[in-house]
């Protein structure tokens, strides 16, 4: 509430004040004037009265008739769920989540449980999920869906960590893609390799497969997506490490192979030849990948960490990759009339682009979701990008940055990069890795970690007027 409002305030309490003093004080007339019955007055006094009321209900809202950022918080608040609580400071009991909608608009919310106390490939962690069947309000107790075995020994199955989720529309079909092994990521090497495991539900996540190994579709043997020779000899693509960014698996809206939508998903690499992030597609939900582009020694995003992945309007892929201070953004143009042909454009950070997303140096998790809305100023349908992460110099104050789309537009890196807004503070404490996905009801369900400790799993249904604070509804 900025000065003038507050002395505008202040007047009208003042008068109200005044005429009710004089009202009360009065016999059979009001003291404020003369030949006047006091019933005649009492509506006039009452609407005086109120108007304090209504300046404080108007001065909540922007010109637009938007709520207030303030107010946009309270009401997050207090629909705010704790889905896992983590009760001791010293480890990171429950972390990484990711969240999806089946064909019946359920809720299956996934994360890590960590029962080694940090990440995976330091020993056990198992994976844990809770369903919601009613958009949120109300969510089942904690199932286990993959067991961790612990140990020391680098094998599959020590612990299952990073779930990446997606569940088919129009199925019960769904994968689940997790890191497997007893390697740590940053560790890895040419003879020391962390595994992907994949996981099956044909109920639409009630239920699941137990965890396989598929590493070699990806690395593991010569021919592999990530490797071209049985042994790294320094030349070529052979992969040290990777794993698919965690939180959503994307489905696409337009592209359909047989039974099923295609599925997208973004792969950070390291090894030789390989850097950065990587975009691999299954037509079949899951069973098979391939690599957008076919060519791994290509590098779409050298420079970024954790990956994420969206479908544009136009058919496009967009590349949003974790790094220092914001985002690495690169877009993918198919080919004319192909569905599997084309190129990657130039990749771009978002803090050096002069309307970009330009957060602080904490290098986090987050996600990218496309929905469509309409305008609140032209009533106008459009669709509109939310990307979330932190927007502190460290994991702190989660928030929402959004960007209304051209539908007909085909977008470069640079422009894709420009005209973000700071949308929704989702949250003013220290917070993290975040993910999304719209609800049955049309509210996007958003999963993050926040404190106390490191870190409760947090469940809050948004709008998307409260995620672009009012702009689009």
């Amino acid at each position: 509430m900025n000065t003038q409002s507050i002395i505008l305030l202040a007047a009208i309490v003042v008068v109200a004040a005044f005429v009710l003093y004089r009202y009360l004080r009065s016999d059979n007339k009001c003291s404020c004037c003369d030949g006047c019955n006091k019933d005649c007055c009492s509506t006039h006094i009452l609407l005086l009265l109120l108007m304090p009321i209504g300046t404080l209900t108007a001065l909540a809202q922007g010109v637009d008739g938007t709520t207030s950022a303030s107010a946009l918080q309270a009401e997050v608040r207090s629909t705010k769920q704790i889905l896992a609580y983590s009760n001791d400071s010293t480890r990171n009991v429950y972390r990484i989540p990711a969240i999806a909608k089946n064909k019946k608009g359920e809720l299956i919310a996934i994360y890590d449980y960590r029962l080694c106390g940090f990440d995976i490939g330091f020993g056990e962690v198992d994976e844990v999920m809770r369903i919601s069947k009613n958009n949120g309000r109300k969510w089942s107790d904690e199932t286990l869906i993959a067991d961790g075995v612990g140990g020391e020994e680098n094998v599959f199955g020590v612990g299952f960590g990073d779930p990446a989720l997606c569940l088919d529309r129009e199925s019960g079909r769904g994968v689940l893609i997790t890191v497997s092994g007893r390697c740590i990521y940053g560790y890895a090497k040419a003879d020391y390799r962390p595994f992907i495991a994949r996981q099956v539900t044909t109920d639409g996540g009630h239920t699941w497969s137990e965890p396989e190994d598929i590493t070699q579709q990806f690395w593991g043997k010569a021919g592999s997506m990530f490797q071209q020779k049985e042994t790294d000899d320094g030349s070529g693509v052979f992969a040290w490490a990777g794993f698919f960014g965690s939180g959503k698996i994307l489905q696409s809206r337009l592209t359909k192979v047989g039974n099923y939508y295609r599925l997208y998903a973004s792969l950070l690499m390291k090894g030789t030849g390989l850097k950065g992030a990587y975009v691999v597609y299954s037509d079949d939900m899951g069973m098979t990948w391939q690599l957008l582009g076919g060519d791994p020694s290509f590098q779409p995003a050298p420079d970024s960490d954790e990956p994420k992945v969206e479908e544009l309007p136009s058919g496009q892929i967009v590349l949003s990759g974790r790094k220092w201070y914001g985002r690495t953004f690169n877009v993918w143009t198919f080919a004319e009339g192909s569905t599997t042909a084309g190129k990657w454009d130039t990749p771009v950070n978002s803090h050096d682009v002069p309307t970009g997303i330009k957060v602080g140096a904490n290098s986090c998790n987050g996600e990218i979701l496309i929905v469509a809305g309409r305008s609140t100023t032209t009533g106008k349908r459009v669709h509109v990008a939310l990307q979330s992460l932190p927007k502190a110099d460290t994991r702190a104050d989660v928030s929402i940055f959004y960007k209304v789309l051209e539908d007909d537009k085909r977008y470069t890196s640079t422009t894709f990069a420009e005209g973000w807004k700071l949308g929704l503070q989702v949250t003013d404490q220290r917070s993290a890795y975040s993910t999304m996905c719209q609800q049955k009801d049309g509210r996007i369900a958003f999963f993050y970690e926040e404190e106390p400790y490191i870190y409760n799993m947090v469940y809050v249904p948004l709008t998307l007027k409260q995620a672009t604070n009012g702009e689009v509804k």
